[in-house]
Formats: C-alpha cells, structure tokens, sequence
C-alpha cells in the first residue's frame, strides 16, 4: 500500500510537552532517518510520540473518525451546511471512491499503525524501566486505530455471527523502506476484533495506574469496554467499565459544559488529546463552532434534535442572545446560536468551540453508560451485575448533573439508550450505536453498504489484493 511505502518518521514532541509535565525529556524534530530515529531509546520514545500526533491528525482521531460516524448517522439532527463537497457525500450517503478526504483518512491511519509497529520492532532497545510503558503505549494507539478501521471500513460486527464479512488489513510487522510494501489482503472483522482485543489486554497488563496526559491502564481498559460493547459482549463491558469506575481515579465534572474546552484533562477524561497554542488539531472546532475567530459553522443542528431534552436538562441549552464579539468563553449553554463570519445564525454545539483545548476520547460519563447498558442487558439475561449500582443509578447520575428529573422506575432500554445520546452526541458515537442496536438509520438498514466507506480508490489501484466492498464496485 502506498500508504506503507516507506516510513517518514514525524516527531512533534512540543505537541504535548510544552503544556503538560514532561514524561519525555527529548528534543524536537520534525522527521529523521528510519535507522536513526529507530536506534536509541530518546528517538524511540521521540518516535512514540509522533504516533500520537498521528492519533490528533486532523484525518483520524482528531476529527475524521468522529465526522465519518456522526455525519453517516445524521437524519437531520446534525446537518451540513458547508461548501466542501466530501462531507456532503458522506451526510447524503453518496460517497466516492474518490472523496479526498476518506483517501487521507485511510493514509494516516497507516502510518501511525506502521510508527508504532516500528516502536514495537525495537522495543528491546528501551531502558528494561520503561519498556513496558512504552510497549503498552504503543499497542493502544494500533489497537485504538484497527477497531476505529474495522467499525468505519467493515460491515458491522454482529454477536452471535462468525463475522467473515471484510474488514481492513491487519499489518503488525514493521516497514522501513519502499521494498518491505508488500500487497496485504483484508482481514476479516472478526480476525480484527481478535487482534484488537489482544491488543488492549497485553496493554493493559503493560501500562501504570497513573501516566500523566498518555494512555495509561484505565485507559485500556476503557477502550476495551467500548470495543465489548461494540460486539455485545456485556458481562466483559460491565467488568472492564466497572473496573474503571471504582478505581476512584475519575470523577464526574459539576456540570456537562464543564467537560469540554479545557486546557487539558479534566478530572473526568480518561484519555485526552491534547492541544495548545503551538501545536493543534483545529478541526472539530472549525466544522462545529461558529463564533468569533473560531470555526466555520459547517455543522449545526436541526431544530427537531432539542425534542429528546426536557426543559431543565443543561445539555439541551440554547444561549440565544449571541453577539458578534463572542468567543468560546462568553458561551454558557450547551449550544447556541453562531455568530462566525463565515455562517452564522445556526445553532452550534459548544463541545468544541475552542482550537487549543483538549480534545476528550474516553470519558467517565461514557464508561458511566456502558455498565449501565451492560449490565440492564445482564439483568434481562438472569446474570449478575458488575457493581454496585443499578442501571437506573447510574444513569441518574447523569441526569443529576444535567439538572434532569431522576427516573423513580427501573429505566428501560430506550431510556438506556436515548441518554446516552443526551450525553455523547457529537462525539463520533452515534453511528457505531444505531448500528450495534440494529437499527435503521433514515430509510436504510443498520448494515446498509453505503453506511460503511469505501476503499480509496488510489489503495485499490496500487494493492491487488485489496476488494472493494460491495456498494461502490
């Protein structure tokens, strides 16, 4: 794949150094040679950290991913009103093979897989005190990677199936040169869910309780909640997710707004990425926010989406009396109504409305619901729950803190399932929901073809062995 044809190895380590404390001491640098980047632990370590630059590329984690899922789920409570053709095909579900920007996701998403394969090549050259971490690091962010692939590339996962339908090739060797790009033919969903969680769980055993702004333990076994959610594996979710709750390590923040456009982790956030000044991933906030000197304005929400609040619920909130002169901090609601220069007069999400705050990817609120969507789906099987909580408290705890009404009556799966939504939206959830619950989105199946993406065509034109999935052939 060209994607694989030789390594480039980006390092930006000021990207999270100059805001947060200094689990790196290295130098910066924009990119070295493959031999030297790869033969001492500083340039090791340095290379680790181009992988989570990576992770923040605009076309991956840092704002592709959640795009892809939430503009492929939107019936019109998320709606485009922006001029770039690609996102359009994707909220019309009438996707090229050659939209540009599904092209550079797929590249990305290869070379961070490709740094942090080549991380793991030489992971005996780290200091015996670190390599753990480092290993655990690095295999995070490749099984972090494939399960977003699979979910975005492959048909969905479907409990109780043998899964063969094509998902994305697994690649876990290191390439260093054009001649070690080798044709690679597409795993099954099934065989990257595998690697995925095999992935996660040596991960887990590697990393420390505590890692500063990096992922750490809880931070896999985070990711591991949501990848047994994602397969319906629920008794695992609840234990993971559990886990996770009672480590005591995170709480949650006083209020909803409290959880977005901070400088970096809140005592919420699990995994963060993190922006500042000097090194940013400006995307989601220049797609989601319209106010002064930040964002576009591109995506609004239709007016119809507020209905699933009640009135008193904060993440529901539109601030109205918007001024040209406002920025992120004038804004005390959830949403409002954009005042940016380029398409103003919508309504915004405040979730991002700041270029250099941190970007949240695995909060407590989230891990809060899948125990409580788990273990309900235990429950109704005549299992034991993890955890003391009932679902119904751990979704009043959210309620709680939106100022909602608290359900008095054992919640049910809607409610379950409409909360979650409250609390998520807009965090590239809603796709891989709708889909793991089966349900149609518009007038189309949950597994529709036009509901996953294509292959680029650029991959399928250098790999032979690459099929195309079924809808764009």
């Amino acid at each position: 794949m060209k994607s694989l044809s030789i390594l480039i190895l980006t390092i930006f380590a000021t990207l999270f150094i100059s805001s947060c404390d200094k689990n790196l001491d290295i130098e910066p640098q924009q990119s070295m040679n493959a031999d030297i980047a790869l033969s001492t632990p500083e340039n090791i370590k340095a290379t680790l950290v181009g992988a989570y630059v990576y992770a923040r590329s605009r076309w991956t984690m840092g704002s592709q991913f959640n795009e892809y899922s939430e503009l492929l789920a939107s019936t019109g409570d998320l709606q485009h009103v922006g001029s770039n053709r690609e996102p359009l095909e994707i909220i019309t579900k009438t996707i090229t093979v050659n939209n540009s920007y599904i092209a550079s996701s797929w590249i990305d998403s290869y070379h961070l897989i490709n740094t942090v394969n080549n991380v793991l090549g030489v992971i005996d050259v780290i200091e015996e005190q670190d390599r753990n971490q480092v290993k655990g690091e690095a295999l995070f962010l490749r099984a972090w990677t494939y399960f977003e692939m699979t979910r975005l590339w492959g048909l969905p996962y479907v409990s109780g199936q043998e899964n063969r339908q094509p998902g994305v090739p697994l690649v876990l060797t290191p390439t260093t040169q054009a001649s070690q790009a080798i044709p690679v033919a597409r795993n099954t969903v099934e065989e990257c869910y595998v690697q995925v969680i095999a992935d996660l769980l040596l991960a887990k055993s590697l990393l420390p309780e505590s890692n500063g702004f990096w992922v750490d333990k809880y931070a896999a076994g985070s990711l591991l909640a949501r990848v047994y959610l994602q397969q319906g594996k629920y008794a695992e979710a609840a234990a993971e997710a559990n886990s996770v709750i009672e480590s005591g390590k995170y709480h949650l923040v006083a209020s909803p707004k409290q959880c977005f456009n901070n400088a970096s982790n809140s005592v919420e956030d699990i995994f963060d990425l993190q922006n500042n000044l000097t090194s940013n991933t400006i995307w989601l906030t220049e797609r989601y926010a319209s106010l002064n000197g930040m964002g576009r304005g591109d995506y609004q929400m239709g007016p119809s989406f507020f209905d699933i609040f009640e009135p008193g619920d904060l993440r529901g909130q539109i601030k109205l009396n918007t001024q040209p002169s406002y920025t992120w901090e004038n804004i005390d609601s959830m949403y409002y109504i954009g005042v940016g220069t380029i398409r103003s007069g919508g309504i915004n999400t405040f979730k991002y409305a700041n270029y250099y705050a941190a970007i949240p990817m695995i909060r407590l609120a989230e891990i809060i619901l899948i125990r409580a969507e788990s273990n309900f789906m235990i429950l109704q099987a005549g299992g034991q729950i993890a955890g003391t909580n009932s679902p119904t408290i751990d979704i009043n705890l959210l309620r709680y803190r939106a100022g909602a009404s608290l359900y008095e009556e054992p919640v049910t799966l809607d409610q379950i399932r409409t909360e979650r939504y409250r609390e998520l939206c807009w965090e590239g959830f809603r796709l891989h929901d709708l889909k793991r619950w089966q349900m149609n989105i518009g007038d189309l199946s949950y597994d529709a073809g036009n509901l996953i993406l294509p292959i680029p065509q650029q991959e399928m034109e250098i790999n032979s062995l690459l099929v195309q999935n079924p809808f764009y052939q």
